[in-house]
């Protein structure tokens, strides 16, 4: 296993602990979850700001090459999580959160078993490979649907989910940019997701 998918399967494991927002926020409500995870989202700028000013160093095998001195990707998974909380209803935003963060984990480790073929960065691709693009669909629909039925949640219009999943994987197979810039897509998936989602659940 090379080293290249093992630090991704380690970064992504620690990425599915933002399955724990879902859990929590099903067993309490909206303003709950929005007053902790403030508070959390507070505490983890600060630390981040210290890391990026050299005051702290995390351990090598957490960041990616290019985070090194830019704003990590826990950061915006966390920050966008506490927005689509806030802003959407509950069963929309749980399938939102639950597409960034199965979809997006499934999208890593595929990107990092086929390599730089896949590093749309590195490479200068416009898009990552279909063969990524469908897993990241496929693997957002099936966990938005298993989160809304397993939570009991009120359900969701299968075009609805079908809808986040392809906004799901927009976000994360093409890169965004503003002025050069791309965007994360820890901030694009969930945005674009839960947005898509809640204009087809009247469809």
């Amino acid at each position: 296993m090379s080293d290249i998918l093992v630090r991704e399967i380690v970064r992504k494991s620690i990425h599915l602990s933002g399955l724990l927002i879902l859990i929590i926020y099903h067993f309490t409500d909206r303003s709950t979850v929005v007053f902790w995870l403030s508070l959390i989202v507070v505490g983890m700028f600060l630390t981040e700001w210290m890391r990026l000013k050299g005051y702290i160093r995390y351990p090598g095998f957490l960041l990616r090459p290019f985070e090194e001195h830019k704003v990590a990707g826990y950061i915006y998974s966390t920050t966008s999580a506490l927005f689509v909380i806030a802003l959407f209803p509950k069963n929309v935003a749980m399938a939102a959160i639950s597409m960034a963060i199965i979809g997006d984990l499934s999208s890593g480790i595929a990107g990092a078993i086929m390599g730089d073929r896949a590093n749309v960065r590195q490479m200068k691709l416009p898009h990552k490979p279909v063969l990524i693009l469908i897993i990241m669909f496929l693997m957002s629909f099936i966990s938005a649907f298993l989160i809304v039925d397993l939570t009991g949640v009120d359900p969701l219009p299968i075009i609805a989910l079908v809808a986040g999943a392809a906004g799901a994987t927009i976000a994360d197979g093409v890169p965004w940019q503003i002025r050069g810039r791309v965007l994360d897509d820890n901030l694009t998936i969930p945005f674009t997701s839960a947005i898509l989602i809640l204009l087809f659940s009247s469809v």
